[in-house]
């Protein structure tokens, strides 16, 4: 059902974890030489959250689950902000505000989907009571 809002909203998400997991600091330039930071935690998070937003998008038949799916999205993107700051303030790295910028862009996106979500499930489940 790509016709809901909430499709739009999660597809909004996914493109923009897509663009946050390209932006994470996983590799830092030390030198002439690309170094790993040996974060590659970071980069499973952000995947991971790619990932339960791509899900979420196609259970639009199974409401209850899509919630738990955008919940645990949501989830996911507080722990990468958190451990975003704390990589930055650990590395002394400068603050790249294009993924933070981005990371807030798909939460927000996320928060709307799931109200979507939960306003389908309402309608729903009102229009059971009236059958």
């Amino acid at each position: 059902m790509i016709q809901r809002i909430q499709s739009i909203y999660l597809t909004v998400a996914i493109i923009a974890m897509a663009l946050v997991s390209f932006k994470v600091p996983v590799w830092t330039f030390n030198e002439d030489l690309f170094m790993a930071q040996d974060d590659t935690k970071m980069f499973i998070l952000t995947i991971a959250g790619l990932v339960l937003s791509a899900l979420a998008l196609f259970m639009f038949k199974n409401r209850k689950f899509q919630m738990k799916l955008i919940r645990l999205a949501v989830l996911t993107e507080m722990v990468i902000g958190v451990r975003l700051f704390m990589l930055i303030s650990e590395f002394d790295a400068s603050l790249n505000t294009n993924c933070i910028l981005l990371l807030a862009f798909a939460f927000v996106a996320l928060i709307m989907a799931y109200k979507g979500v939960r306003k389908d499930d309402d309608l729903v489940r009102s229009v059971d009571r009236i059958r």
